[in-house]
């Protein structure tokens, strides 16, 4: 049986009972296709500079990939239909891609090695990081050689071999970090499953490709359902047939281009302005959601231009913004307290449930097989993480209450994104701000040490701005789950190896590659002004001496008054058409100033659809914007191919930022 969807972009699917179990070959395909990933995406990245492959909640690699192999497993199945995977083997595939590609380059390991590596290669007189940062920086966490650092950003000198020597002891200790901090993820996912999959019945909207691209009609093997549709065609060559035209203007640059960019459009002077573009990925994914999310999304959008604007006109200023901060510091404090709210209502609505889980952790009452984890690995593994990076960041400098509040910090970006992410099917979305903003400023940069400032600093090598990171993908996974036929403790067996997998492939070849090309020549934002943005950032609060920063603090505690009200409302009233989700993250900066035009479109096409012919024409033509997705992705995967083959070091970016 297999999932049903409603007129909203709901899909319900029924619980399916365990009938297979994870085989070694889904587990050998799934790691092979993370290995690929994990040296694809930075190749990709820093040596071809084409189309970026994992820069967004659901990575376009993980899409034409798994298009490929549902393609080829469907072949396979009219030629020796006893080698084809199964549905749930296929599953288990799509798990462990959407997990590996959720690390490396912007998830965690390019800003990882960029950071560690950046305060001793970029010190200088004018920066004053040889005063301020570099005397308190642990040495245990950073390689201390200059010259194998010099190596990593310049290139190896001719007849060197790589320092490998001198990552062994900080890469052990960032690697042990970094898994824990994706164990207690594992674990919240495992505590929120049944509240968000089975009681709230989340749309989960990025996944619902996973179920078309493995659901058959039953009359043709294994081939996808949809692919007999001729909706979905009609969706698939316009952004395909786009993309190869611009492709042939690759070589024949007088040939116009099929521009998707239409401008910048602001409400005057001192507003902020927001691109008229087209993203068809974007478009798709939103015609599917909720459109009381859609409209949430595109109203705030607009509504925070409005403030921003209104704050500059009158001359409002707040010193000191942070570069991860979106929009003006007013904002970008009120959303986070917006999305702390948000935090607190999630536990708040699945209070029954988590005490269910910590009394069964103590005293066994009730069977939980069903789990992703066991309810006494839930509870025992989530106080273990905690206390082992509470614990790890005080060795590395931080005072107790500087970790602490990191850490409340990071709990508050980790859970709220990835409860955007599931229900609204962003695909490109940010935090407000990031954890280290909120703890400098709570406490006031006055008030904590020179050590605990540049242990801060070091923190930005797996907390920064959260383009893609692992909470959203394993959760993901979560619910691809409920589609599997196999007991639901195989799925956390796959994101694990996965993982585990990705971190060290990942690592190891973006260090390859930065001895044998220099990691300075890669361009881009993560080893250029993103390695040094976190020491600037410490430098500025060292040199500030402010004290606590009431102001920030008072916009944040309006912004979770006003999503209190809003939950209120939208709970109460059935009438209210605000959904609070768009507050704590539709802030009129990047990256929603670039797709809110495609998303009210999306949200404008859905709901005349709706008008003209309710859920039965919905369902005609849903196909329609599937097809929209996988034609634009399949065409980036020619690009990329063309970008390999004829256009090395100088590629054509057209899935990122």
């Amino acid at each position: 049986m297999y999932p049903t969807t409603m007129s909203n972009g709901a899909r319900t699917t029924p619980t399916v009972p365990a009938g297979e179990r994870l085989t070694l070959r889904s587990l050998a395909l799934g790691t092979a296709l993370v290995v690929l990933i994990s040296i694809g995406d930075p190749y990709s990245l820093y040596q071809l500079h084409s189309t970026m492959w994992a820069i967004s909640y659901l990575p376009f690699c993980v899409v034409v990939f798994f298009f490929a192999i549902v393609l080829a497993n469907a072949a396979m199945a009219r030629w020796r239909a006893g080698w084809a995977f199964t549905r749930t083997e296929l599953l288990v595939v799509f798990i462990m891609a959407l997990v590996g590609a959720s690390i490396p380059t912007w998830g965690t390991t390019s800003y990882l090695l960029s950071v560690i590596a950046a305060p001793q290669h970029y010190a200088s007189p004018e920066n004053r990081w040889g005063d301020l940062i570099l005397p308190f920086l642990p040495t245990w966490l950073m390689p201390r050689s200059g010259e194998s650092l010099r190596w990593f950003f310049e290139g190896l000198p001719a007849g060197k071999s790589i320092p490998w020597s001198d990552w062994a002891a900080p890469l052990f200790w960032w690697t042990s970090l970094i898994l824990v901090v994706f164990f207690l993820c594992q674990c919240l996912v495992a505590a929120f499953r049944k509240q968000w999959i089975e009681r709230e019945r989340l749309s989960f909207p990025l996944m619902q490709i996973a179920d078309d691209l493995t659901e058959t009609d039953g009359t043709d093997g294994r081939w996808p359902a949809f692919l007999r549709n001729r909706v979905f065609w009609f969706g698939f060559a316009p952004p395909f047939l786009m993309v190869l035209w611009n492709i042939i203007g690759y070589f024949f640059p007088a040939l116009p281009a099929i521009s998707t960019n239409f401008g910048w459009v602001s409400l005057g002077r001192y507003f902020p302005s927001i691109m008229l573009g087209l993203n068809f990925a974007v478009i798709g994914f939103t015609f599917i959601i909720h459109r009381d999310i859609a409209f949430s999304i595109w109203f705030f959008v607009i509504l925070s231009m409005v403030e921003e604007g209104l704050f500059n006109r009158f001359g409002y200023i707040i010193s000191g913004k942070d570069v991860y901060t979106l929009g003006h510091p007013a904002i970008g404090w009120q959303s986070f307290g917006a999305m702390a709210a948000m935090v607190i209502g999630l536990f708040w609505a699945a209070r029954s449930h988590l005490g269910n889980i910590v009394q069964n952790a103590f005293r066994r009452t009730t069977n939980d097989d069903d789990e992703i984890m066991s309810h006494r690995t839930i509870v025992f593994g989530t106080v273990f993480s905690i206390i082992y990076i509470l614990t790890w960041l005080r060795c590395s400098g931080m005072t107790w209450p500087l970790s602490v509040l990191f850490i409340v910090g990071m709990l508050v970006v980790y859970i709220g994104l990835t409860r955007i992410v599931v229900e609204s099917g962003l695909l490109f979305i940010r935090g407000p701000l990031i954890p280290q903003t909120f703890a400098s400023f709570a406490l006031g940069p006055v008030t904590i040490p020179p050590q605990a400032m540049a242990s801060l600093g070091l923190s930005y090598s797996w907390m920064h701005e959260l383009k893609g990171f692992f909470m959203p993908a394993a959760c993901h996974a979560a619910k691809v789950g409920d589609s599997m036929r196999t007991p639901r403790r195989a799925i956390t067996i796959c994101v694990f190896l996965a993982a585990f997998v990705a971190t060290v492939v990942s690592i190891w070849y973006t260090i390859h590659i930065g001895y044998v090309h220099g990691a300075q020549n890669f361009g881009g934002w993560i080893f250029g002004r993103g390695s040094q943005v976190p020491y600037e950032e410490v430098a500025r609060k060292m040199l500030s001496g402010a004290p606590t920063d009431w102001s920030r603090l008072s916009f944040m505690g309006i912004g979770a008054a006003a999503m209190a009200l809003l939950t209120f409302l939208h709970h109460r009233f059935p009438w209210w058409p605000i959904h609070p989700m768009g507050l704590p993250v539709a802030v009129c900066s990047y990256p929603m100033t670039i797709y809110v035009f495609s998303i009210f479109l999306a949200w404008l096409a859905k709901t005349i659809v709706l008008w003209l012919g309710g859920n039965q024409l919905y369902q005609g033509v849903r196909p329609f914007f599937i097809g929209m997705i996988l034609g634009f992705f399949v065409g980036a995967g020619v690009s990329f191919c063309v970008d390999m083959v004829w256009f090395p070091e100088e590629g054509h970016v057209l899935y990122g930022d």
